[in-house]
């Protein structure tokens, strides 16, 4: 597709006192596309660190040529030999990253932070989370029960605690004008379902548009988290301002 997308990012603090989210929207110098957010844990400094670390990594790996797995591992072997270093032992972090070319898009994360895709009056999840509440509810769990346990934010994968990660990998999947890419931290989504992320976004004008309402709608709607979204958009997927979810409550 030879129509330049629409980039934009936004990534705050929100109600916490401290910034551990890093995000990036950019094209490489071989022309692939890259939107990547990592959600950074193990205090302040370290979890802050670790996200930082994990991009710069990860995009390193992919202007050397990387496929999309390889870099992520080299991203969790940078942030696992960075951790031996004084206040930053067992600092990790989420990563998640789409990557187009030619046409087409892969999807890779690790922890829970999500890739979507939004195209039309729909929205789907396009990466699988690894936490403890996800595999409860493969379990059979509800929601509800999985989230009363004091496990509820335990993650089952993350980048750099470990030599070695297993990689989820979605793709390749066809990439269509009129659709947007869009990955973000759990500060968005675990106050804002699916179809509330498709109403803000489609009820906002333009790019930019759409990543400031999608993170002040959920700051407003009581999210205690780091907010961040990287969002690629071509053409632009139909806008319905004035309806539906479109106005943060």
């Amino acid at each position: 597709m030879d129509h330049e997308p629409r980039l934009a990012i936004e990534s705050i603090a929100g109600q916490r006192p401290y910034q551990e989210d890093s995000a990036c929207a950019r094209k490489l110098s071989d022309g692939r596309l890259l939107l990547a957010v990592a959600d950074g844990m193990g205090g302040h400094a370290a979890g802050e660190v670790a996200s930082t670390l994990a991009l710069e990594a990860l995009v390193a790996s992919l202007e050397a040529g990387a496929e999309l797995d390889a870099a992520f591992e080299a991203a969790n072997r940078y942030v696992h030999e960075e951790s031996a270093e004084p206040g930053r032992h067992g600092m990790g972090t989420t990563l998640v990253a789409a990557l187009v070319e030619d046409g087409e898009y892969f999807v890779a994360n690790v922890g829970d932070s999500r890739g979507y895709v939004l195209v039309g009056d729909d929205i789907r999840q396009l990466t699988e989370d690894h936490s403890f509440v996800a595999e409860a509810m493969k379990r059979g769990q509800t929601h509800e029960q999985a989230m009363a346990t004091p496990w509820r934010n335990a993650l089952t994968r993350s980048i750099g605690p470990d030599r070695k990660v297993d990689v989820d990998v979605f793709g390749p999947f066809p990439l269509r004008r009129g659709s947007a890419l869009l990955v973000c931290s759990d500060g968005l989504y675990k106050t804002l379902a699916d179809e509330d992320i498709h109403g803000l976004f489609v009820g906002s004008e333009g790019t930019p548009g759409a990543a400031r309402t999608l993170v002040a709608a959920a700051l407003e709607r009581g999210s205690d988290d780091n907010i961040s979204v990287a969002i690629a958009e071509y053409g632009e997927v139909p806008r319905t301002a004035g309806q539906g979810g479109g106005e943060a409550d």
